[in-house]
């Protein structure tokens, strides 16, 4: 795995409504991959040519929810700004649920045919900062328009897990909310396109990796504090969702998680 784009967060946009996550861009400085780590999101991406002034070409690429790693490549100059979207607004948004999209990406006519007001996100554009307007454009008009709105209890449920960092069991969060363990794996479910216990589990291995690379504790003590049964178990999740051992990160990034 080569680290070869440089990920940055638009904290500048504060007024980017509930059903965002974060608006974001990305440029790569080399050829090589990019590796994208489950995070029980899902967003929508607008690939380009950053070193074109002004924009001509404009590819949309929706991403689902995934449960393990995948690596992107990426070529000198190419560019992107996306949009995550908060769990439970994917529907929202793009009008089908998230777990139509597990495991897979739509990238442009597949993404049109999905949904085909992402045409609209093709149009030249002067520079990036017009295509990160339009974007948050789109999410605004598609979340006025739509008539899907999120559970009332998913906001509060997801927040839940997310609180422990993923630690408390199904029947926990059932109990805190006065709710049946079948609503919880429905409320999640249907919010993330993951089982409550795999969102969980990417919960975890985020935390972990917090713990591990911006705290500098060691892969013993990283497990202990993000829950895991012991530094074996964290090592097997990590290779899974991860390719890499907690004992030798590579350069990834991480992305901002909020409840």
């Amino acid at each position: 795995m080569n680290l070869s784009a440089r990920y940055t967060e638009l904290s500048r946009l504060a007024d980017l409504g509930e059903e965002v996550e974060a608006a974001w861009s990305s440029v790569s400085d080399r050829a090589g991959s990019y590796r994208v780590l489950p995070d029980g999101r899902c967003d929508i991406i607008l690939r380009f040519d950053a070193g074109r002034r002004p924009i001509a070409e404009v590819t949309v690429v929706v991403t689902g929810p995934t449960t393990r790693f995948y690596d992107v490549p990426i070529e000198p100059g190419m560019g992107f700004v996306g949009i995550r979207l908060r769990p439970g607004c994917f529907e929202t948004v793009l009008g089908f649920e998230p777990a139509d999209l597990a495991n897979a990406n739509l990238v442009g006519p597949d993404a049109f045919a999905a949904c085909p007001d992402l045409e609209t996100l093709c149009a030249p554009a002067r520079d990036e900062n017009e295509l990160v307007a339009r974007l948050t454009a789109f999410v605004r008009r598609r979340v006025a328009d739509s008539s899907s709105k999120p559970a009332p209890m998913a906001r509060v449920v997801i927040s839940a897990f997310h609180a422990s960092g993923g630690r408390l069991r199904i029947g926990d969060v059932a109990n805190m909310h006065a709710i049946s363990e079948r609503t919880v794996q429905r409320i999640v479910f249907g919010a993330t396109g993951l089982a409550p216990k795999t969102f969980a589990a990417i919960l975890r291995f985020h935390r972990a990796l917090r713990l591990l690379q911006d705290h500098r504790l060691s892969p013993a003590d990283a497990a202990l504090e993000a829950g895991f049964s012991d530094q074996a178990h964290m090592s097997r999740v990590f290779r899974r969702m991860g390719g890499f051992s907690p004992a030798r990160l590579p350069d990834v990034t991480l992305v901002s998680l909020h409840d």
